[in-house]
């Protein structure tokens, strides 16, 4: 931050925003741009692996162990 550079991703439950730095077409001017995803939900790196397993997982344990099939998809 204190460089001016930022995050490649930042997180907004339930978005997830990828920045990618590109140049315009003079070779010289930088800009940015982001590529928005959507999710059930996401977490950043201030949530801990306590409030991840409480909010997202143990209400949905019940159906793994049970009937269904789940996904999860974990980056980082």
């Amino acid at each position: 931050m204190e460089n001016g550079e930022i995050d490649v991703v930042s997180v907004s439950n339930p978005m997830l925003t990828v920045h990618e730095c590109k140049y315009k077409v003079d070779g010289i001017t930088k800009f940015i741009e982001n590529q928005t995803f959507q999710f059930d939900n996401t977490f950043s790196c201030t949530e801990s692996t306590e409030e991840l397993y409480e909010y997202s997982l143990k209400p949905i344990l019940d159906n793994v162990f049970n009937t269904g099939t789940i996904t999860i998809f974990a980056y980082g």
